[in-house]
């Protein structure tokens, strides 16, 4: 049974890097704001992708005549994304580098609820849904995304269903194809 795992596994390996005919990038690094984050994002098929990225969250609470308190969080969020309209935008000439496409992904995110820094202490949060993107990437390496979608929210209190709203900007780290 081990051997027939194994078997499985390194045949999906091969089958996956055999593919030289991906729209997407084999791999791409990303530095991005309003909240600093580090994204690297790896080529699993023609069109999908998988994503890792490491975000600095930011909370801020205060009132008139209370002590105002901070905290700086660490943010995991994990994404596997379809890019849909990759062979359409080649088909009128427009650019699919560094990922420039319409996708819906798979999303996974983790907040923790101790801050690296400051004093305000939250809930370890965690959020999982479907969401709907578009992400842009210019010659220099400038990129754009926007994503949003409805998601299940758990936290250390309670749990329910919200909307997950994401917009970044930044810089694509990457040799051009």
């Amino acid at each position: 049974m081990k051997n027939i795992f194994l078997l499985l596994l390194i045949c999906s390996i091969l089958t996956l890097n055999a593919q030289t005919d991906k729209n997407v990038e084999s791999s791409q690094l990303q530095l991005s704001l309003p909240l600093p984050s580090i994204l690297y994002e790896l080529g699993v098929g023609k069109n999908t992708t998988t994503s890792l990225e490491a975000i600095t969250g930011f909370a801020l609470q205060g009132c008139t005549g209370c002590e105002t308190n901070f905290g700086i969080y660490p943010i995991l969020r994990g994404q596997l994304r379809y890019y849909y309209n990759m062979e359409r935008r080649l088909r009128k000439k427009k650019n699919i580098q560094g990922n420039s496409g319409n996708y819906a992904a798979a999303l996974f995110a983790y907040q923790g609820g101790s801050p690296i820094l400051g004093n305000l202490n939250t809930t370890n949060t965690i959020v999982v849904g479907p969401v709907y993107g578009i992400q842009r990437t210019y010659k220099r390496g400038f990129f754009y995304r926007l994503e949003g979608g409805p998601a299940f929210i758990q936290d250390d209190i309670d749990q329910g269903f919200g909307l997950v709203l994401a917009a970044r900007i930044g810089w694509v780290l990457r040799k051009r194809r």
